[in-house]
């Protein structure tokens, strides 16, 4: 299926941003406040007690742990087992800890860059023998018809002589959505449609209708149009993309054509310059790297030698968060091919000046840098970035001057050769990343061994020892410093050696948890907390870690015993520290606590002085959906969606009758028209357009004009959607009692199913989770 098994530990591995070694036979498989500049790591100095911590360490470890400033990460190491401490050296050893500093203070370092508007080109002057400079904007609206025509006939031309290859970007860890679904591309649950469908399986259905249309403009019509599939995923997404593929029969794509590859991840760390845990044996916070991790990703495993061998010269590199993308775009590709450039991009209009996107910009450098070979070159800015004057800088019509980029960039396969091994900037970007704080009791007069709570017994409802219902605070929250129920603590030296996970299942169960949290719990009007908290039962003889989510409240990032905080030196000196029980609770913070490193792709257009974009219409092709509430919710996508499809309709000659009722929608899918084309006309007889004659036709809302080929799927998937929608309504009726009846366990069994073996979703529903049983050993 073009996948094979990866190898997820980078120990041994050469820096991801040194020199690319290429593959040649490998398989492919705004916060309030922000800290003082420097502060970070830049200035991060030992702490107080990193002799200690760091003693029996082996030397290597310990050097690395003092320069990168993250001893404190050893703190926790009273109360692990031997097993378990090395597992937390091996995990420190293999995170790359050295070259993430370094990029974090590279980040603090100020530039000599000033920024300027692109200058938008009239169409008329490419009939003139036009030199293409870097950051050119071309309006695609301002284009005769004609013209338009022209370049999606060049597209076709392309895409049919197997010229063309897609690039889906699903490696990303969602953290402005919340992370609650990962990737949120596969997730049809979130993105509401009336056809179910998942915006993967958009994008790849819309790749097959270009293959369509391209089959259409061969007059033989006798090869078949293979358009290959690159997808991109990360440790955090690969298990889950790759098992929205296997179960859907990759959406009618020729598997042969779909390749997965995977982009590394790199250590988080909060605005003071610690790693975020994620478990107690040595798995903390990790992210991908941003959209410009993909050229790396693509010559470190052997994608980009099956494009060249199978004579791909373009890439069309789509991010997979736009409800409206147009993969395989063939007007984008017919433009770029006709000017003959080394890349583009896409941009649109912003909605208002504080809109969360990356802007598209000339970036001016006094002289030639590592970062640039022109003084004047393309590139992106993210918002949280650019300043005020950019942010805020209008045209004389009165619109924002600067662009937005749609993530979606062509790059020609010999450029991506030429520039892959160039440096680019990292920029710091403000997160909201949840993480556990083990701390311990200082209040306490005496310790007593405290019964631990077993799995079982959170599970069920009848249990005696099952935690009551903490009382409620303001606002009608949980106030988690008023439980009375103290969790249930780990002795010293009993925490065993955890299963590694090459997915990380930890950092993605918190995630999840995370987001039910926030999606339950909403902040009273008078409270001032900075996170959410909730209690975390260890228990050593799992080792199984459970969430108590119903439990949570309001609460600080740190308390006054926490081993992470900034009194963990003082802490672990403490006599109370000398045989306390170590406790645990999962954060959720209300604002960015973290900077997380990301590298833009836009950034390699400043290697090149034949770097445009192309700016669309934003009703027609971006609808991003990216944050649980405010501009790029999944909400506002659908409604432009329905606003979009009901435009094509009412072009066709069809009408709509919605009854009364605005929300609902209209829907129409890829494999019966890309843009809007073939509504007004009938399919032809023995050829391979497929079209719908709507002209006169009145359609009530909701409404899915889907294709032939889809009626009889839809009809077979109906009895599995009906056993969907009752477990998820018996779930919801089994949490009502106030229990935590739906556990999230942080620690993966030894043994898993393969994922190249499994034909269905793992995970099915809300508690799939707690239902899941261990597999022998």
């Amino acid at each position: 299926m073009g996948q094979a098994s990866a190898s997820w530990c980078t120990e041994g591995l050469p820096d991801p941003d040194g020199p690319i070694a290429w593959a040649s036979s490998a398989p492919a498989v705004r916060p309030l406040h922000y800290a003082p500049a420097g502060s970070a790591l830049a200035s991060v100095l030992p702490p107080a007690d990193v002799e200690e911590l760091l003693a029996g360490c082996p030397r290597e470890l310990a050097e690395l742990l003092k320069e990168s400033g993250q001893a404190a990460a050893m703190r926790c190491r009273p109360w692990l087992s031997t097993g378990a401490m090395r597992s937390l050296q091996r995990s420190l050893q293999c995170g790359q800890l050295k070259q993430t500093a370094r990029r974090y203070r590279e980040t603090e370092a100020s530039d000599d860059y000033t920024y300027s508007v692109p200058v938008v080109v009239p169409w008329s002057e490419l009939d003139l023998d036009h030199v293409v400079s870097a950051g050119q904007v071309f309006v695609s609206e301002e284009a005769q018809h004609d013209k338009v025509l022209h370049l999606k006939k060049l597209g076709l031309q392309a895409v049919r002589q197997g010229k063309v290859g897609v690039v889906l970007l699903a490696g990303g860890a969602n953290w402005r959505l919340g992370g609650g679904d990962l990737p949120a591309a596969c997730s049809n649950r979130l993105i509401g449609l009336k056809s179910g469908k998942s915006i993967m399986q958009l994008l790849c259905e819309r790749i097959r209708r270009i293959a369509t249309l391209a089959q259409g403009e061969d007059k033989r019509g006798s090869k078949r149009i293979s358009i290959p599939v690159l997808v991109m995923t990360s440790r955090l997404t690969h298990r889950a993309v790759v098992e929205h593929f296997e179960a859907n029969k990759f959406f009618g794509l020729h598997q042969q054509d779909v390749i997965f590859f995977d982009q590394p991840v790199s250590p988080v760390m909060d605005m003071s310059g610690r790693l975020l845990p994620q478990s107690l044996g040595g798995e903390f916070a990790q992210t991908p790297g941003g959209t410009g991790a993909v050229l790396r990703a693509l010559a470190n495993s052997s994608a980009l030698e099956q494009c060249r061998d199978r004579g791909v010269d373009c890439l069309h590199i789509v991010g997979t968060d736009n409800l409206l993308a147009r993969a395989c775009d063939p007007v984008f590709i017919g433009f770029c091919r006709h000017l003959d450039i080394d890349c583009a991009c896409k941009v649109t209009d912003r909605l208002d000046s504080a809109e969360d996107v990356e802007l598209f910009c000339v970036r001016q450098s006094p002289v030639s840098t590592q970062f640039a070979d022109i003084e004047d070159a393309a590139c992106g800015i993210e918002a949280s970035q650019a300043s005020k004057e950019i942010l805020n800088a209008r045209s004389r019509t009165g619109g924002l001057s600067y662009s937005a980029s749609m993530n979606s960039v062509f790059m020609t396969v010999a450029y991506i050769e030429e520039v892959v091994d160039r440096p680019v900037p990292h920029q710091k970007v403000p997160r909201v990343v949840p993480y556990l704080d083990f701390y311990v009791d200082l209040d306490a007069d005496e310790v007593e061994e405290v019964n631990l709570i077993s799995p079982a017994a959170l599970s069920s409802p009848s249990s005696p020892s099952s935690p009551s219902s903490p009382p409620k605070g303001a606002g009608g929250n949980v106030s988690w410093r008023s439980s009375a129920k103290v969790p249930a603590g780990l002795q010293k030296g009993s925490w065993p050696s955890e299963t590694g996970s090459p997915d990380l299942a930890c950092q993605r169960a918190l995630l999840a948890a995370a987001a039910e949290i926030r999606a339950s719990k909403k902040p009273g009007p008078d409270d001032r907390e900075d996170a959410w908290r909730c209690d975390v039962t260890l228990d050593s003889s799992g080792p199984v870690a459970v969430l108590h989510i119903r439990e949570a409240g309001r609460g600080p990032l740190f308390l006054p015993g926490s081993l992470g905080g900034p009194q963990g030196a003082q802490v672990m000196r403490s006599d109370a520290a000398d045989n306390a029980l170590l406790r645990c609770s999962l954060v959720v913070p209300s604002k960015p606590n973290a900077f997380v490193l990301e590298t833009s792709i836009l950034d390699y257009f400043a290697f090149t002085d034949r770097a445009v974009a192309l700016k669309v219409n934003r009703g027609r092709e971006f609808a991003p959906v990216r944050e649980p509430k405010g501009r790029h919710t999944a909400e506002a996508a659908r409604q432009a969606m329905r606003q979009l499809h009901a435009g094509w309709v009412l072009a066709a000659g069809g009408n709509i009758e919605d009854g009364g009722d605005p929300e609902s929608l209209i829907e129409i899918s890829p494999l019966v028209s890309f843009e809007g084309e073939g509504l007004g006309t009938p399919g032809q007889q023995g050829g391979s357009t497929r079209g719908l004659d709507l002209d006169g036709s009145t359609l009530k809302l909701p409404c899915h004009v889907n294709a032939p080929e889809e009626v009889e799927q839809d009809a077979s998937n109906g009895t599995k959607q009906e056993k969907v929608s009752a477990g998820a309504k018996a779930s919801t009726t089994q949490a009502t009692d106030g229990l935590d009846t739906s556990p999230f366990y942080l620690q993966e069994y030894p043994r898993r199913p393969e994922v190249s073996r499994s034909v269905e979703p793992q995970l099915s529903g809300p508690g799939s989770l707690a239902r899941t049983t261990p597999a022998s050993p």
